[in-house]
């Protein structure tokens, strides 16, 4: 029987916390050498571009599917099959489970970076993720102010009044990038700016960037200046990562930051390296994963009481035998 979990479902019912123990069970399996991540592929369109994303995680295989088309936005479908019996378990609308498993990735990156909880950070970015994050962030963190800035004073005003409403806590809308970042530990990176939007030389020595933009060779959310003055850059996964995002793609092919500074998530977390002697800002950079998608996935398909409320979809997929087994039901 495979079900279906809609994203309001998803949305009603799943937790920062479920997300973020999900996140730590990927990351741990990763260290553990029990997941399987090949390339994702981009077929282009006229329109934009559909992404296929395999993986594979300890007893559960699948994908997410990806559609972007410009001027109007983005889909997401994950698949969860059971690698015993590649039974397809169960299609997840993945547009509220990649805000959160997204949003809890970030969220461990920054408990592993930050050594002294924040209470007030600086988010650059007021949309769908940001929401996401500074939700999150406000979760794990004992926040009490937040500084808030994207590029139209009115998202960012509206930002600013409907989160200091909905966390309790005050959320400002800041005149500019550096107002933002004047003085602040913590900076939260939430765009999908095709340029830079900060400019390293206005962050705070020894400060730490969480920054989960520029997914893609045309988008840039870091500058040269912050990569420039990176200590370490903690990656969700270093070859994605470093293939996939313009802003390491581009520093890489410069030379002005050192391969040998990117570390995996899921080895920092339980081995911090030594420090480099080279630079004063630690950065975090995501592109997502499918393992991420497929952490979160199998959790909310393990959780009775919620696969209950999932839509019912039958038997989907009919099993083809291997041929040699065909045969047995061949009369003679």
């Amino acid at each position: 029987m495979t079900v279906f979990f809609g994203g309001e479902l998803i949305e009603q019912h799943v937790s920062n916390d479920l997300a973020l123990r999900a996140m730590e069970v990927c990351f741990d399996a990763e260290a553990a050498g029990t997941t399987v991540l090949p390339r994702r592929i981009d077929t282009p369109t006229s329109r934009g571009f559909i992404r296929v994303m395999p993986a594979v995680l300890d007893d559960v295989m699948g994908l997410k599917v990806m559609t972007l088309v410009e001027g109007k936005g983005n889909r997401y479908l994950v698949l969860l099959y059971d690698v015993a019996t590649g039974a397809l378990l169960a299609l997840f609308d993945a547009d509220e489970l990649t805000r959160l498993r997204t949003a809890a990735v970030t969220a461990l990156a920054g408990l592993a970076l930050v050594s002294e909880a924040p209470a007030e950070i600086a988010m650059i970015g007021t949309g769908f993720e940001a929401v996401g994050h500074l939700r999150m962030m406000a979760h794990v963190w004992p926040l009490r102010r937040v500084r808030a800035f994207s590029p139209n004073a009115q998202r960012r005003a509206r930002f600013a009044e409907v989160m200091s409403r909905e966390l309790g806590i005050e959320v400002v809308a800041s005149e500019s990038e550096r107002e933002a970042l004047s003085d602040q530990r913590v900076v939260v990176l939430a765009t999908k700016a095709k340029t830079p939007v900060i400019d390293g030389a206005n962050l705070a020595a020894n400060s730490v960037v969480l920054s989960i933009g520029s997914t893609r060779l045309d988008l840039r959310e870091l500058d040269n200046r912050s990569l420039a003055r990176a200590s370490v850059v903690v990656a969700d996964d270093p070859q994605m990562v470093e293939l996939e995002s313009a802003d390491i793609a581009e520093t890489l092919a410069s030379g002005i930051l050192d391969p040998a500074r990117i570390v995996a998530l899921s080895v920092y977390r339980h081995r911090r390296p030594a420090p480099s002697g080279h630079g004063d800002v630690a950065i975090f950079k995501s592109v997502g994963t499918a393992l991420q998608d497929l952490a979160l996935a199998r959790m909310l398909y393990r959780d009775e009481a919620l696969r209950s409320q999932a839509a019912e979809l039958g038997e989907l997929t009919r099993l083809k035998p291997f041929s040699a087994k065909a045969f047995d039901t061949v009369p003679v």
